[in-house]
């Protein structure tokens, strides 16, 4: 009786010589994130999340933005818009406006309104949303609102602010009950502030939203 062998061949493809493989983009970083910005998660993962933004912001591809406004990922859509609105792209107005009248998820109803106000467009989404059943939505709708008053740029003020960037080991160093680390930053009317400077010389009330997403 014969013997029949049979043979297969593996075909192993290798990539070209000097081939590296496209770097992760932000926005995709932060689809991916460990601890997304929900409620669950309000002290865990958030260094990873304000670095993020960071990144996202300073290396901004409008076009993925553009299309992040309609992806599936609630905490996308929501960091999309604010980019969007900081970046001062007006031509997202109108799809960000939408987002503001009837996304199902407050968290980027709020941002988009955030962002309108930056753009300084959409008045009347921005009123419309002073209504909105949600109060984050609401309260947002009114600093929005007196954004679109004001002549100060502040989505120029904010750009400015993220372009200086971010050390991570400085994340986090403040510390209930300890004294306040010294920082420098800009002032709403962009004038040059360091808090060692009136450290100690009269009071001062330093205030954070605790808002993400």
């Amino acid at each position: 009786m014969k013997r029949m062998i049979l043979a297969s061949a593996c075909l192993l493809v290798l990539p070209p010589v000097g081939w590296t493989q496209a770097p992760v983009s932000p926005l995709e970083k932060y689809r991916k994130l460990e601890f997304p910005p929900n409620d669950e998660n309000f002290d865990k993962g958030w260094k990873d999340r304000l670095a993020l933004e960071y990144e996202i912001i300073n290396a901004a591809d409008l076009k993925s933005l553009h299309a992040a406004l309609k992806d599936n990922d609630v905490f996308v859509r929501a960091m999309a818009a604010r980019a969007l609105g900081i970046l001062g792209d007006k031509s997202a107005a109108a799809a960000v406006a939408e987002l503001a009248r009837s996304d199902p998820q407050y968290t980027v109803r709020i941002r988009a309104v955030e962002a309108l106000g930056f753009l300084k467009m959409e008045g009347e989404t921005v009123e419309l949303a002073k209504k909105d059943k949600h109060a984050g939505v609401a309260w947002s709708a009114n600093i929005a609102a007196g954004h679109l008053q004001c002549e100060r740029d502040d989505a120029a003020l904010a750009r400015q602010a993220y372009a200086a960037g971010i050390r991570r080991e400085a994340i986090g160093s403040a510390k209930i009950g300890q004294p306040a680390p010294d920082f420098s930053a800009s002032t709403s009317d962009g004038k040059p502030f360091q808090l060692s400077s009136v450290l100690g010389k009269k009071p001062i009330a330093i205030y954070f939203a605790a808002f993400e997403g």
